[in-house]
């Protein structure tokens, strides 16, 4: 079976196989996926607000890397019917600056998310521990651990 993975910083589209991101702690992971037209997307962002720069790397912010994936769903006419998963935002050492990273990430992909009146189906985020994103666009699936 055909594997996508998505790397930090990173977003990749899939419409067949498995969609895996991985290593996911403070970050969050993100997974778009409309079952209709079996077209996927997985991000893995890193920081939320690119503060109005345009960024070397749009995928590094949620910001930037969510108007790009709802853009490239809208020109594909799979927009409407998308199912959102989210994991991540975790605290991985015990200082509070580090927790409020990860929770601000959260928030501010959870706002991005319902200011274009996209509710999280799947959702599995703060705590301490890593995280995984499986995604089985076959079966429609998906799977966090």
């Amino acid at each position: 079976m055909k594997t996508t993975a998505v790397k930090p910083m990173k977003c990749e589209f899939a419409r067949e196989g498995l969609l895996w991101v991985d290593k996911i702690a403070t970050g969050v992971g993100i997974i778009l996926f409309n079952p209709r037209q079996k077209l996927a997307a997985g991000l893995h962002v890193l920081r939320g607000r690119s503060g109005g720069m345009a960024p070397k790397n749009p995928e590094y912010f949620a910001d930037t890397a969510l108007v790009y994936v709802l853009d490239e769903f809208k020109k594909k006419d799979a927009f409407n019917g998308i199912s959102i998963a989210i994991a991540g935002g975790a605290s991985m050492l015990s200082s509070s600056a580090n927790e409020n990273v990860g929770a601000s990430l959260v928030a501010t992909v959870k706002e991005i998310l319902a200011s274009n009146r996209l509710p999280i189906k799947v959702e599995s985020v703060g705590g301490t521990k890593l995280r995984t994103m499986i995604l089985n666009i076959d079966e429609g699936k998906i799977k966090i651990s």
